[in-house]
């Protein structure tokens, strides 16, 4: 069964869709079949990855978006997922493992707009849908909204793990207490489902500093951080297993090219300029295959056997 990760954080601006398409490209790229699951109405990852032409034009079938399964019409998950998703100009397949179930901004609807008519909650609901599909993946990602509300809690409820974006400055350790509040009290909810269901119970599996300028000092915000980690570890609000990426995500004007061509960053080559930032997420992509795979006996290549890929034809 796959490893489900939801890539959440309740602080805002951490560059949390960056991370998630890009690790989930690397992952793919290092042969692992790999489902992006879009829970953000904005709509980041899935624009990023379709590409806006293709994403305007699948809006002409909204039941191919993830709200289609929490409404009247009942989608099947299944029915939503974009094969191979990245694509070149002439719409061939660059990028093999790597699917999306996309999101529109309409699925902001579903905090209040959307009657649940189940008889379960939604998550419950979005948990059995990921179910059906998951054999088919070595990892589901989830990307989600900044908040606690409906969408990131089918996330969470689904999810083995969470992966936490951050920056290294003082408002992310307030948006990490608060995350683990949140998951905490969330977890407690849904006990009686969860039990049920036998679905995961998530913990916290890391946090990856992301978006970090070269030559920035940032000594004191990651000890803070560290500190805060090690205290909830102690107190066992969180797995021991949680810990602070050593790898770094550098700050580059090469991720905004990467948005705009439609192409995650291991795609760009090394003609783009965008070599180090690419291997900076391919070492975190390894991190996270040494970590859920552990115990497994499995062989990954180390990071720095992984080179990014000449430039796609976009």
């Amino acid at each position: 069964m796959a490893t489900k990760i939801s890539f959440l954080n309740i602080k805002g601006g951490v560059g949390k869709t960056s991370l998630i398409v890009n690790l989930g490209a690397c992952l793919a790229y290092m042969g692992k079949r790999v489902l992006v699951v879009d829970l953000d109405a904005q709509s980041n990852a899935s624009i990023w990855l379709m590409r806006l032409d293709r994403w305007n034009a699948l809006n002409r079938t909204p039941e191919k978006f993830v709200l289609g399964i929490f409404q009247e019409s009942g989608s099947q998950l299944a029915d939503c997922i974009q094969k191979e998703v990245v694509k070149d100009s002439d719409d061939n397949p660059v990028l093999p493992g790597l699917d999306l179930v996309p999101a529109s901004f309409n699925l902001m609807d579903l905090e209040h707009e959307v009657v649940n008519e189940m008889g379960i909650p939604f998550y419950a609901h979005f948990y059995e849908q990921i179910q059906s599909i998951e054999s088919e993946y070595d990892y589901i990602l989830f990307d989600c909204p900044p908040n606690f509300f409906y969408a990131p809690q089918c996330a969470i409820f689904s999810s083995d793990w969470l992966l936490v974006p951050a920056n290294p400055d003082a408002l992310s350790i307030i948006g990490f207490h608060l995350l683990v509040e949140k998951l905490n009290k969330f977890k407690e909810e849904c006990a009686t489902y969860s039990e049920s269901l036998s679905s995961p119970k998530p913990d916290i599996l890391g946090i990856s500093l992301n978006n970090v300028k070269p030559g920035t000092r940032i000594d004191v915000p990651v000890e803070r951080l560290q500190a805060q980690l090690e205290r909830f570890i102690e107190q066992g609000r969180i797995s021991s297993k949680a810990t602070i990426f050593p790898e770094q995500i550098r700050n580059s004007v090469a991720v905004g090219r990467a948005v705009m061509q439609g192409m995650p960053m291991v795609l760009l080559g090394k003609s783009q300029g965008s070599m180090n930032v690419a291997e900076d997420f391919i070492k975190t992509a390894q991190r996270i295959l040494l970590l859920t795979t552990e115990g497994e006996g499995q062989q990954e290549a180390a990071p720095d056997q992984v080179e990014p890929t000449q430039e796609a034809e976009l």
